[in-house]
């Protein structure tokens, strides 16, 4: 029987230099990069404390395909492909890679496969992160983060290794 070649990480996460995820916002905005109002919201309503995170970060890019889903499906039944192979990625390192990701494409919008509801704002719906390039600029903005969510086979993640 053939061995599965493992897939090479997009991004390892050995340390980090903010405090927390107020001074990680701080930083992204002095540099010039937008974050929507519902990050603003979500990261001002919880705080994330940087050391308390594990690390190393292992950080990979998976396309829904990649997991045989030939249609649209939803966040649900992505995440359950996920159990056993990837773990979700903590909220705070979504908003940390941003400020390490700089050589994105314009036109992409990269989303982080984040816990199901651990990013909730003050209106109580749940978000999930992604980053995107465009207008010359560098965004995080999030995306609904339910059950029901669509994604199709062509939409990429960030995971993290299992």
């Amino acid at each position: 029987m053939k061995k599965k070649k493992m897939k090479k990480p997009w991004k390892t996460i050995n340390s980090i230099k903010f405090k927390d995820t107020n001074q990680c916002l701080k930083i992204l905005k002095r540099k010039g990069y937008i974050a929507s109002p519902w990050i603003l919201n979500i990261y001002k309503k919880k705080n994330y404390n940087y050391k308390k995170l594990k690390k190393p970060i292992v950080l990979y890019r998976v396309k829904l395909k990649e997991f045989g889903f030939k249609s649209a499906t939803t966040l649900e039944n992505f995440y359950k492909k996920l159990e056993g192979k990837y773990n979700l990625v903590h909220p705070a390192i979504a908003l940390f890679t941003r400020s390490i990701y700089d050589e994105q494409k314009t036109g992409e919008w990269l989303r982080f496969a984040t816990p199901m509801k651990s990013m909730i704002d003050t209106d109580g719906v749940p978000h999930l992160p992604k980053l995107g390039k465009a207008l010359k600029l560098y965004f995080i903005e999030t995306y609904w983060s339910y059950p029901k969510a669509i994604f199709h086979p062509h939409n990429e993640f960030i995971v993290q290794k299992k």
